[in-house]
C-alpha cells in the first residue's frame, strides 16, 4: 500500500482516478493547489504525487516546474496523468521531472506497474526550465513504442548523457536527435552534425567535440566509420572527458552495433563511450495506427489549407503495407499522392506503387512466362525501382535499403538503364 497525493484541476477525472487507487488499497490524500497539497503533506506524509489535470499543457508544466522547486515534493515520483497523449506534451512533462506520463483512460494494470516503480525508484533531482518547441511530424502518434519513445527523449533532454540512437533508415533518427536538443540546456548552442559515412581521415573531422564546445553535436550514422576514424573519435572523447566542459553527444546508427563488436567491425571502447543513454526507435510497420496518424499529418502539411482525405480501402493498403522505408517513405508517398492524385480522396487504387514485392512475385503471371535469367533480372529491377523511390532517389540510402554496397548499386542500376 502507498500513501498517494492527488492533485487535480476542475476538469479532471480524479473521481474516478482515486477510486481506482482506493481499490487497490491506497491511501489517497487530495489537493486542488500546490499550496493545499503542501499542508495535506505537513500533516500526513505522502510517497507520490499524481498529477490529474485535463485543461491544458501549460498548467501541467507549470505545476511540474513548481513542484519540483519545492523541498518536500522536489525528489519524490510524480506521476502525469492527461485526456491527451501529444508527443511534445510527453517530452516536456519527462524533462521537466516527471517519473511516468499516462493518459486517460487508466487501466488498473497500468496504475499498479507505474506505482511499484514509483515505490522502488531512486530520488531524481529537478530539472531545469526550457521553452517547450513545436513536435516534429514523425513523432505523431499514440502507440505504446512511440510514448516510450517520447518519454526517453524527454528523460534525455533533462541531462548531459550521451545518448545513443538506433533505428532502421528512414525511422526518424535525425528527428529524435533534433527533438533532444530543442528541449535540451544547449537549446541556444549550435546544433552540429558530422555525417560519418563522409568523414575524413584526419583529426580535425571531430574538432566540434573539443572541450570547451558548445552545442550538440550529432554523430549521425556512426556505425560507417572505418576502423581508422573510430580511433580518432574515441581519442576525441577521452580529450573531452578530461575538459570541464564539452558539446552534448547524440549518435545515430542504423546498424546493430552489439553485432558490429562481437564481428570485430566496431570498437567495442566506443560502442560503450556512445551507449550511455540508448533509444532505440521502432519501425513504423509496429506501430499500428500510428500509420494513419502520420499519413494525415503529412496529407496536411502538404496542403495545409485543403489536405486530401484517405478512404477506408486506402486506410486499409496502408496498414496492410510494411513500409521498409519506414516514416520518410510514408512521407513522400503522401506527398507524391497530394499532387499527382486529382480527387479529394485517396483510394487504394492510387497505392498501386507501394503493392508488396512479394504480391507482384506472386501475382504477376508476366515473371512466370519467363525463362530463370529473365525473371530474375525483371525482379531485380523491381527492386531498384522500389528502392530509389522508397530513398527519395538518394542512392546512398538505397543502398543501404538492399543491404548492398554503393559499388555494387551503381553497377546494377547501370545495367538496368537506371542511372538516370
Amino acid at each position: 500500500m502507498a500513501r498517494i497525493l492527488v492533485l487535480h484541476d476542475l476538469f479532471s477525472t480524479s473521481g474516478i482516478l482515486t477510486e481506482m487507487l482506493e481499490s487497490r488499497n491506497h491511501r489517497i490524500v487530495e489537493a486542488d493547489s500546490l499550496s493545499t497539497a503542501l499542508g495535506q503533506h505537513s500533516k500526513e506524509p505522502v510517497e507520490m504525487i499524481f498529477i490529474d489535470q485535463q485543461s491544458d499543457a501549460d498548467s501541467v508544466s507549470a505545476l511540474l516546474s513548481a513542484i519540483k522547486e519545492e523541498k518536500s515534493f522536489c525528489s519524490m515520483p510524480v506521476i502525469v496523468v492527461t485526456s491527451t497523449a501529444k508527443s511534445e506534451e510527453v517530452i516536456e512533462a519527462m524533462r521537466l521531472g516527471a517519473f511516468d506520463h499516462l493518459s486517460t483512460p487508466v487501466s488498473a494494470d497500468e496504475l499498479d506497474m507505474v506505482i511499484e516503480r514509483a515505490i522502488v525508484a531512486p530520488k531524481l533531482e529537478p530539472a531545469s526550465n526550457v521553452t517547450q518547441s513545436d513536435s516534429e511530424s514523425f513523432l505523431v502518434g499514440l502507440s505504446t513504442v512511440m510514448r516510450r519513445v517520447e518519454k526517453q527523449i524527454g528523460i534525455a533532454a533533462a541531462c548531459n548523457a550521451t545518448v545513443l540512437i538506433q533505428g532502421e533508415t528512414g525511422t526518424g533518427k535525425d528527428t529524435v536527435a533534433r527533438a533532444i536538443h530543442r528541449h535540451s540546456q544547449h537549446k541556444d548552442n549550435p546544433l552540429t552534425i558530422i555525417d560519418c559515412t563522409a568523414v575524413p581521415e584526419d583529426y580535425e573531422a571531430f574538432e566540434s567535440l573539443s572541450p570547451g564546445a558548445q552545442g550538440t553535436v550529432i554523430l549521425d550514422e556512426i556505425g560507417d566509420l572505418n576502423a581508422q576514424t573510430q580511433a580518432m573519435l574515441v581519442r576525441a572523447l577521452k580529450e573531452r572527458l578530461q575538459g570541464s566542459d564539452g558539446p552534448r553527444i547524440i549518435a545515430t546508427t542504423q546498424y546493430d552495433l552489439v553485432a558490429m563488436v562481437k564481428e570485430k567491425r566496431f570498437r567495442e571502447d566506443l560502442f560503450y563511450r556512445l551507449n550511455v543513454l540508448p533509444i532505440s526507435l521502432p519501425p513504423l510497420r509496429d506501430r499500428g495506427s500510428d500509420i494513419l496518424s502520420l499519413a494525415e499529418a503529412f496529407l496536411l502539411q502538404a496542403r495545409p489549407n485543403a489536405a486530401k482525405r484517405l478512404s477506408s480501402s486506402a486506410s486499409k493498403a496502408l496498414l496492410d503495407y510494411k513500409w521498409p522505408g519506414n516514416v520518410r517513405e510514408l512521407e513522400n508517398l503522401m506527398y507524391h499522392l497530394t499532387f499527382s492524385v486529382r480527387a479529394e480522396s485517396i483510394d487504394a487504387s492510387d497505392l498501386s506503387m507501394i503493392v508488396p514485392v512479394e504480391a507482384v512475385v506472386e501475382g504477376e503471371e508476366s515473371f512466370l512466362s519467363m525463362d530463370y535469367y529473365s525473371a530474375m533480372s525483371a525482379l531485380e529491377k523491381r527492386l531498384l525501382e522500389r528502392a530509389l523511390h522508397q530513398a527519395n532517389g538518394s542512392r546512398a540510402e538505397a543502398a543501404r535499403l538492399l543491404g548492398i554496397n554503393r559499388q555494387l548499386l551503381y553497377s546494377k542500376l547501370k545495367a538496368h538503364g537506371l542511372m538516370n
